[in-house]
């Protein structure tokens, strides 16, 4: 689908996805005004027609739709987060800080002590079916405060083995799960063309499912792979193998994402490039783990496509506005400036689109895409709207998360001036809400008293959801 559809073909498009009661009732729109920030630059004080989940029209005059909803804001609009690396499951925990780093990942994986701290216990509460709902919702929240629309990692397929058979019916909801539903292709719940996998080597994935997902991107049916890669020192040996064993599985191409590369060297980056291939930067929890992280300084040179995520709470960032702040500051203190402001943010939003192929549903502010977008407060840098991300304070700044065209969190006026039910939420001391209609598992104050019960009972606390209180 291209970026911009003309109106009245999309239009046509749109009223044929609903039902005829519905079409053309103004009733049934939303229109929303702000600074939209889409890929040829701001639409000052423009205006979203947002119907049946999607984005109908930009427009900088306000459209005549007597009885559409009105929502008038000065705020900066900009296409929602999409979260190609993260173990949401595990987001529930405190902050985990070993006492020394390591020369890969297998190091800290198989020490008993992080094993006894948080694998044993995350994965018997992610195994009860009775858990899993309440860890989905709370996982959900922490990222779609950050201005997550999309994300990867919460269903069946985080474990080893990549088994996707009963995957609950919660992951339909909030943030859309890009493994297991999104809604753009149905109903049904695993049909998604993007996976996620631990690993190449045998303990995470075997010859049999090596094969299967080669299969699957040669006959079309798998869209992307997204694969930790090289998760060690450039020293290490166990990780420098790993690039020639995603090779000769056929599975290094341009249908595969390259999660971490933090032992890549420049010359297997360029390898990288001449594949297709691309890689996903997770710095945070590069630094807090290994003291280093991957050479996108090399890779950028290369010409590699590089996407920017959190990985997770105990090691990583919250979500992916914080993950953005701390590459910035990496980039400030030991790249000179490589990136911009925008190109941070794109890395975070368009780049993982395009990566994932689903830049025609999802990650620009553009007629025809769904609605997944997040309103933030202006600085005042009209000529760098970017820096309202890169400056602002996450609980002070968002004012709106919308997905699929449904306001989900936010100001609580805001949503209650759309007719929304709404859930208090204090986020940094300051007052928010949630669409309590959008949530998965129900009142997300019971959810949060659940898990801290729960986690009390295996000798562990529940992670805050914001970085306030740590």
């Amino acid at each position: 689908m291209p970026r911009l559809i003309p109106s009245l073909f999309l239009a046509l498009l749109l009223a044929a996805a609903v039902p005829a009661s519905a079409q053309n009732t103004a009733s049934n729109h939303l229109l929303l005004r702000g600074n939209l920030v889409t890929p040829d630059g701001v639409i000052p004080r423009g205006w979203l027609d947002i119907f049946n989940g999607r984005i109908l029209h930009l427009e900088r005059e306000k459209p005549d739709l007597p009885g559409a909803q009105i929502l008038e804001t000065d705020d900066l609009v900009f296409p929602g987060f999409i979260d190609l690396h993260n173990h949401p499951a595990f987001n529930i925990f405190p902050r985990w800080t070993p006492p020394h780093k390591f020369p890969n990942r297998y190091a800290w994986r198989d020490w008993n002590v992080y094993q006894q701290q948080l694998e044993s216990k995350g994965y018997a509460l992610i195994a009860d079916p009775a858990n899993f709902c309440d860890i989905d919702e709370y996982a959900e929240v922490k990222a779609l405060i950050g201005g997550t629309t999309s994300i990867i990692g919460l269903g069946s397929n985080h474990m080893p083995g990549e088994s996707n058979e009963h995957s609950p019916a919660c992951l339909r909801g909030l943030v859309r799960n890009l493994d297991h539903y999104t809604g753009f292709y149905g109903p049904e719940i695993d049909h998604e063309r993007i996976a996620n996998s631990i690993g190449i080597l045998p303990r995470d994935m075997d010859a049999q499912t090596a094969a299967r997902r080669a299969l699957e991107i040669a006959n079309g049916s798998l869209d992307l792979l997204a694969i930790h890669i090289a998760e060690g020192l450039p020293t290490d040996a166990e990780s420098a193998q790993e690039l020639d064993m995603l090779e000769a599985h056929g599975l290094l191409g341009q249908h595969t994402a390259l999660i971490h590369s933090v032992g890549l060297s420049p010359s297997q980056l360029a390898r990288v490039h001449r594949a297709g291939a691309s890689i996903v930067w997770s710095p945070r929890s590069n630094f807090e783990l290994y003291g280093a992280t991957a050479n996108v300084a090399a890779a950028f040179r290369e010409g590699v496509t590089i996407s920017l995520a959190p990985d997770w709470s105990p090691s990583g960032s919250d979500n992916m506005w914080e993950e953005i702040q701390y590459a910035r500051e990496i980039d400030n203190h030991q790249l000179n400036g490589l990136f911009s402001n925008r190109q941070l943010v794109e890395m975070a939003s368009s780049i993982p689109a395009r990566v994932a192929r689903i830049d025609d549903k999802v990650g620009a502010i553009a007629a025809g895409m769904y609605a997944d977008f997040f309103l933030v407060k202006p600085t005042g840098n009209a000529a760098n709207p970017y820096d309202a991300i890169l400056n602002g304070n996450i609980a002070a700044s968002v004012d709106l998360v919308i997905i699929n065209g449904i306001p989900v969190y936010g100001e609580p006026a805001m949503l209650k001036s759309l007719h929304l039910p709404t859930e208090p939420l204090q986020l940094c001391g300051t007052e928010k809400a949630l669409n309590s209609d959008a949530l998965p598992n129900g009142s997300f104050a019971q959810v949060e008293a659940r898990l801290r019960t729960k986690m009390k009972a295996i000798g562990a606390e529940l992670g805050s959801l914001d970085s306030c209180s740590k």
